[in-house]
């Protein structure tokens, strides 16, 4: 149950980015007098779909293969290499999209990548007006940090003392978990006890580590020292007091992320029908187990009394729109750095190319709003992004033809723009059928 879940979180978040997507195409179309034919979610190959109605002219439709969608203009690049040339003859030509000025088919074009930012945008101010931002409380007081495997690869060791990261002491939550840490050369202020001395050190994580944080998860990396540690719990092994986990630190609880006492309390009673896995680290380690409960319910823990991880704090509409604004940027900022890596060649692709398998893996087996907008805003930016790729059929190969246009004042030729496209749907496709290999591949090392 929990995969259909899974599925279904993913398939309404990929609705909803192409739908909006389209829209902006098709609003733009409209505003230039551009007669739309089709708007289709998802496509229609083989002429097949699952639903289609006509509205003042336009088709809408729903089609059965969910790899994007399309906007169907009157006179547009496409039909100029249709088999029956007349297909739009019935079309004025003041309503064609070929006849529109360079400008206007720019923006029709680019409409697209606005409204997928535009969506980012609207989502991430929804999130902080609603969620407020949470600051992290213990930085620059002792947030002692327990290193993760990635951790321990950079240096990190258990105990260690963060003071700043990138200088920047003054954290949120979302900073934490994105722009401070997502990217390369990332550098992390910390105080380690060495006997009776604590020695100020700045630890520098290469961008392959961080490229791994980002595809494996922060606590993989590190997590801060929570409100509450394991002092024992059943294990369903023999159902006997595990002391080899004494004093670890729950982290996860059923792969949903845990930062705080209250938080484990929340994915308790959300899981009492389910079998409870816990993520703990220890000595460093990360490990997954299925815990027991008692008779009563319970499994064993003990609290201490360290300060809060995050203090909550409301947010205005304006300080929403500011924090909403450097989320959108940041996220762009590194998914393009990401890109850079991967052209460069510091990030291998197998590591850096992530594709629609891997990505619906990101949604819970359950649903939680935070995190399902979350991810929808992320996605969203990222496929504005990626359809600036100079590649057609994306946005960004037909803007980089009009730009061309706009330039030389002259149309491109027919023989052109059709080795143009066909070039860019076979790299399309071969790009695609790497990271659905790597995908599987990924998937596979992670079961076995």
């Amino acid at each position: 149950m929990s995969i259909l879940i899974m599925i279904a979180q993913f398939l309404v978040g990929l609705s909803l980015l192409v739908f909006i997507h389209e829209l902006g195409h098709f609003l733009a179309a409209k505003a230039f007098g551009i007669r739309v034919k089709k708007f289709y979610l998802f496509f229609d190959t083989f002429s097949k779909r699952l639903f289609r109605f006509n509205y003042k002219g336009t088709e809408f439709g729903i089609g059965w293969l969910p790899l994007g969608g399309y906007v169907r203009m009157a006179g547009s690049i496409a039909t100029a290499d249709d088999s029956d040339p007349d297909e739009d003859a019935d079309v004025p030509p003041a309503h064609r999209y070929g006849h529109k000025p360079v400008w206007q088919r720019l923006i029709v074009m680019s409409a697209g990548i606005f409204m997928n930012l535009l969506l980012a945008l609207l989502v991430y101010c929804g999130m902080f007006l609603y969620y407020g931002r949470n600051q992290v409380a213990v930085f620059g007081k002792n947030a002692i940090i327990l290193p993760g495997q990635l951790g321990l690869q950079a240096g990190l060791q258990p105990g260690d003392e963060v003071t700043s990261i990138n200088a920047d002491s003054a954290l949120y939550e979302d900073e934490l978990l994105s722009t401070h840490l997502m990217h390369g050369n990332t550098v992390l202020s910390i105080v380690r006890r060495q006997g009776k001395e604590r020695v100020h050190l700045h630890v520098a994580v290469s961008p392959k580590i961080m490229q791994l944080v980002a595809d494996k998860g922060l606590t993989q990396f590190f997590s801060l020292k929570a409100g509450f540690q394991v002092d024992s719990f059943f294990t369903n092994v023999d159902l006997r007091r595990n002391q080899a986990f004494k004093k670890a630190h729950i982290i996860a609880l059923n792969g949903d992320s845990v930062r705080s006492y209250n938080d484990f309390i929340i994915r308790l009673k959300e899981n009492e029908q389910r079998q409870l896995y816990l993520t703990v680290i220890h000595d460093g380690k990360t490990s997954t187990m299925l815990a027991h409960r008692d008779k009563d319910g319970h499994i064993g823990f003990s609290l201490n009394t360290n300060l809060p991880v995050f203090k909550p704090e409301r947010v205005s509409i304006g300080q929403s729109l500011s924090a909403g604004s450097t989320k959108v940027w940041s996220t762009i900022a590194q998914n393009s750095k990401g890109l850079s890596q991967l052209v460069s060649g510091e990030v291998k692709a197998k590591d850096g190319l992530v594709g629609p398998v891997r990505i619906a893996t990101l949604f819970s087996g359950h649903f939680e709003a935070k995190r399902f907008w979350g991810l929808v805003a992320l996605l969203s930016t990222a496929l504005a992004l990626l359809n600036v790729i100079p590649l057609a059929p994306m946005d960004g190969g037909v803007m980089a033809v009009l730009l061309y246009e706009a330039v030389t004042r002259k149309p491109v030729s027919r023989t052109f723009w059709a080795f143009f496209y066909l070039a860019g749907v076979v790299a399309i496709m071969l790009l695609s059928g790497y990271v659905l290999f790597n995908d599987i591949r990924a998937l596979h090392q992670v079961s076995s």
